[in-house]
């Protein structure tokens, strides 16, 4: 697997990815056979002709436990790179590990809702690439943070007038 810098990694965030309005009202999560928690998947081609993958999980039980994820899928192969992940309130506390490693204040904290950067660093430190994160007050619940991530991430429908890019359907 190689290394994506920094800039990559922002360049590919920002990359426009133009979705076919049908895709964005297909997006009801499915229950996973033995899993606690409910998950969709989509696959999307950004405009420079780069391959995505939205992933988008949410646990059964607890609502606040979720992950949207948006992966970079390597043409031609099976490699994928994790390039930001919004993560609700999981039980557990989270440890950024280079910065423990580095004696480094405020390396760990308690279930928030936070989100996950690909990082050069902890590529180059053989960490997983997404395993830094920070704590955000973006959004408050699996809605907000959805319709944050598709923001950020730069996700247009192809119908750009739309106020929200899933009002209306499907998303739940």
């Amino acid at each position: 697997m190689r290394i994506l810098t920094d800039q990559e990694i922002a360049d590919l965030i920002a990359e426009p990815k133009v979705v076919p309005k049908i895709l964005f009202s297909k997006l009801e999560l499915r229950d996973k056979t033995h899993f606690q928690h409910r998950e969709k998947e989509i696959d999307i081609e950004g405009e420079k002709g780069n391959l995505f993958r939205l992933i988008i999980r949410q646990n059964k039980q607890n609502i606040l436990d979720f992950s949207i994820i948006l992966t970079l899928r390597e043409k031609d192969s099976n490699i994928e790179y994790n390039l930001i992940r919004y993560n609700g309130k999981h039980p557990s506390p989270h440890t950024n590990k280079w910065e423990k490693e580095n004696n480094q204040t405020n390396h760990k904290f308690n279930p928030a809702f936070h989100i996950h950067r690909a990082t050069q660093r902890y590529q180059e430190n053989g960490y997983k690439i997404d395993g830094y994160a920070e704590i955000t007050t973006k959004y408050s619940d699996f809605h907000s943070a959805l319709e944050q991530f598709l923001l950020e991430c730069n996700f247009k429908r192809e119908d750009e007038g739309q106020p929200s890019l899933f009002e209306g359907g499907g998303i739940s």
